[in-house]
């Protein structure tokens, strides 16, 4: 899970200095993905504050990890979406029948409070 600044033309370092913290991943317009296939390469620039958990953490610990640090920003939140294009990214996977994941009302408001809808759309693989 990650907020993400994308889009831009600018200097990352804009971006830092706007946001007032390092970013925990960045990547470059034309560098490649992997070592494995340095054809394929990044499209735009992107400024990433990730939750900073592994993929067994629990998605509920994702999503309040990565409030905190957003709600630390204070108000280079706003500046941030005010400048660039921003948004908030997420995976999961689920390897079960019937997937579904749950967020407590706390969270989902704390989010609210920072200006962001909440909304998931679930796309399901038929492995029959």
């Amino acid at each position: 899970m990650y907020f993400a600044v994308f889009g831009y033309e600018a200097d990352p370092l804009n971006v830092t200095l706007i946001a007032g913290v390092e970013p925990d991943d960045l990547w470059r317009q034309g560098e490649s993905f992997s070592e494995a296939l340095p054809e394929a390469t990044r499209l735009s620039n992107r400024w990433i504050l990730s939750s900073g958990l592994d993929r067994h953490a629990s998605h509920s610990d994702h999503f309040e990890k990565l409030l905190l640090k957003l709600e630390r920003l204070g108000p280079a939140l706003n500046a941030l979406r005010q400048q660039f294009r921003c948004g908030i990214g997420v995976s999961q996977y689920f390897f079960m029948d019937d997937p579904a994941f749950y967020l407590s009302e706390e969270i989902i408001q704390r989010y609210q409070q920072l200006g962001f809808e909440i909304s998931f759309d679930q796309l399901a693989l038929d492995y029959k």
